[in-house]
C-alpha cells in the first residue's frame, strides 16, 4: 500500500463520505415507500397496483405476494455482490481497481431508481409485478457495481484505527442527512407531488453525490495495488474461513432485518394509529426525530470508540437496539398523551443504539481485511465488503415479506395486533445479533503484535523489507 503514508486531507475525506447522502436517500426511500406504493393500506385512497396470487393451493394476499417477490428479488440480486467484489479485487487499470466501477455504473443507478415509481398499468396487474421485479433487479445490479467498490476503498485510503473511525463517522453523519431525505423529506414530497417526483428527486441526489465522492478520492485511490490473483471459488471460501468475520457478519444481517422491518412498518403504523390523511407527514416526523437522536449520539460514540474500542461499543449498541424495539408494542397506550408524541419519545430512545450499529460496521470490516492480509498476504477488500453486503441484503430482503405476514394479524385502528407485534419481533431478531457477536476478538488496531496479544493467528512471519516498502 505504498503512497498512503499521509492521512487523507479533510476536504477529500468529506467528499468521499458525502456519497452516503445520495445512497442513503435512495435506499431509505425504497425501503420506506415501495411496498406502500404497490400495496397501500385499505384506508388509503390509493390503487393497489399488484394482484394477489391464486395458483392452485396457493392463495396470497396482494401485499404478501409483492412482499415475497421483493424478498426473492433482493436475495437473487445479493448473489452478484461476491462476484463484483472479486472482479474489483482483480481489476487492473490506469484508474486502479475501484474507480472504473464507480464512474461507469452511476448513471444507470439513478435512472433505474426513477423507473421504479412507474408501472405499465394503473390498477392491479401481473404486468406491474413483472415490471417492478425486472427494473428492481437492474437497479440493484447498478447499485452494487458502484457501492461495492466504493466501500472497498475505505481500507485503502484510511490505514489507521483513528482514520477509519473518522471516515466512518463522517459517512454516518452524511448518511443521516441522506436518511433524512429518504425517510422524512420523501414523505413530504410524496404527499405534495406524488411518487414519481419523489423518485426523480432522490435519483438526482444519488448520482450527484456519488460523482462528488469519486472526485474527492480520485487522486488518492491507489493505482498500484497488486490484483488479488485467486479464483472466485477460492476467494469466497477464504472469506468465509475467516473466523472473526463469521462472528461479525450474522450480527449485521439480523440488525438490518430488524431495522428494515421497522422502517417499512412506519407508514402502516402512521396510517392506522395516527392519521390516514397525513401518514407521510407523521412518518417524516418520527424518522426525523430518530435521525436527530442518532446524530447527537454518534458524536458521543465516536469518542468512546477511541477509548473503549469498536467491538465493545458495537456490542452494547446491538443489545440496546434489542431492548428498545419491543417498546413499539405499547405506542399509543399511554392515556392522555397523543400517539405521535409517544412514537417520537421511542424514536429518541432508539437513536443512541442505532447510531452505533450504523456507525461501526464498515470500520470493523476494514479491520477484518487487515487481519486477512496479515494471514494471507493479499488485499481482498472487495470480497469482504461484498460478502458483508450479501448478508445485509439477505437480511433486508426478508423484511417486506415478514412484515406482510405480521400485518395479516391486524393492520387497522380497530384491529392493530399485527402493527403492535412488529416491535417485539424486531427486538428478538436484533437480540440474536448481539448474542452471536460475543465471540469477536479482533483489536481495534490490527497488527501482528496486537493479534498475538489477543491470542489470534498472526499468519507466517513477514520477511525483512527495505524501508521504502514499509507500510505506515
Amino acid at each position: 500500500m505504498a503512497g498512503l503514508t499521509n492521512p487523507l486531507p479533510r476536504l477529500n475525506k468529506l467528499m468521499y463520505a458525502a456519497e452516503m447522502v445520495g445512497s442513503q436517500a435512495v435506499s431509505q426511500t425504497r425501503t420506506l415507500w415501495l411496498l406502500f406504493f404497490l400495496a397501500p393500506p385499505r384506508d388509503e385512497n390509493l390503487p393497489v397496483l399488484v394482484p394477489g396470487l391464486n395458483w392452485g393451493p396457493i392463495d396470497l394476499d396482494p401485499r404478501v405476494f409483492i412482499g415475497g417477490l421483493l424478498a426473492a428479488g433482493r436475495i437473487i440480486e445479493a448473489l452478484d455482490d461476491p462476484l463484483i467484489g472479486w472482479l474489483s479485487d482483480r481489476t487492473k487499470s490506469r484508474w486502479g481497481r475501484r474507480l472504473p466501477f464507480l464512474v461507469l455504473s452511476t448513471p444507470f443507478y439513478g435512472v433505474l431508481f426513477f423507473f421504479l415509481w412507474f408501472t405499465p398499468a394503473g390498477e392491479a396487474s401481473m404486468a406491474n409485478a413483472i415490471y417492478i421485479f425486472i427494473v428492481l433487479e437492474l437497479f440493484f445490479l447498478a447499485s452494487t457495481l458502484g457501492a461495492g467498490p466504493y466501500e472497498a476503498l475505505l481500507p485503502e485510503i484510511a490505514r489507521s484505527h483513528r482514520e477509519r473511525v473518522s471516515v466512518v463517522a463522517w459517512q454516518f453523519y452524511f448518511g443521516v442527512l441522506g436518511a433524512a431525505l429518504g425517510l422524512s423529506l420523501s414523505g413530504l414530497i410524496q404527499d405534495a407531488f406524488g411518487f414519481k417526483v419523489m423518485g426523480a428527486v432522490m435519483a438526482v441526489a444519488a448520482v450527484s453525490f456519488r460523482y462528488l465522492a469519486t472526485g474527492g478520492i480520485w487522486r488518492h485511490a491507489p493505482r498500484d495495488t497488486p490484483p488479488a490473483r485467486t479464483s472466485f471459488g477460492e476467494a469466497f471460501k477464504a472469506t468465509l474461513r475467516n473466523v472473526q468475520f463469521l462472528y461479525f457478519i450474522p450480527t449485521f444481517l439480523f440488525f438490518n432485518l430488524a431495522v428494515n422491518m421497522v422502517i417499512a412498518w412506519l407508514p402502516f403504523f402512521s396510517s392506522a394509529l395516527i392519521s390516514s390523511e397525513s401518514s407521510g407527514s407523521s412518518t417524516a416526523a418520527i424518522t426525523f426525530t430518530a435521525l436527530v437522536s442518532m446524530t447527537i449520539s454518534a458524536f458521543v460514540l465516536w469518542k468512546l470508540c477511541n477509548s473503549l474500542g469498536k467491538a465493545r461499543i458495537y456490542s452494547a449498541c446491538l443489545l440496546g437496539t434489542a431492548l428498545v424495539f419491543p417498546l413499539l408494542f405499547f405506542t399509543g397506550m399511554a392515556p392522555g398523551v397523543p400517539t405521535l408524541y409517544q412514537a417520537l419519545f421511542i424514536a429518541v430512545l432508539a437513536g443512541f443504539p442505532m447510531a452505533g450499529v450504523n456507525l461501526l460496521p464498515r470500520a470493523i470490516t476494514a479491520d477484518i481485511t487487515d487481519y486477512d492480509e496479515i494471514r494471507t498476504g493479499m488485499r481482498r477488500e472487495g470480497m469482504f465488503f461484498a460478502v458483508q453486503n450479501l448478508f445485509e441484503k439477505a437480511g433486508s430482503s426478508l423484511a417486506p415479506f415478514l412484515l406482510a405476514l405480521i400485518l395479516l394479524l391486524g393492520e387497522t385502528a380497530e384491529d392493530p395486533w399485527g402493527i403492535r407485534l412488529l416491535g417485539p419481533a424486531a427486538g428478538l431478531i436484533a437480540f440474536l445479533g448481539f448474542w452471536l457477536f460475543r465471540g469477536y476478538r479482533l483489536p481495534s488496531t490490527v497488527t501482528r503484535e496486537t493479534l498475538k496479544a489477543a491470542g489470534l493467528d498472526a499468519g507466517p512471519e513477514e520477511p525483512e523489507r527495505s524501508q521504502e516498502d514499509q507500510r505506515p
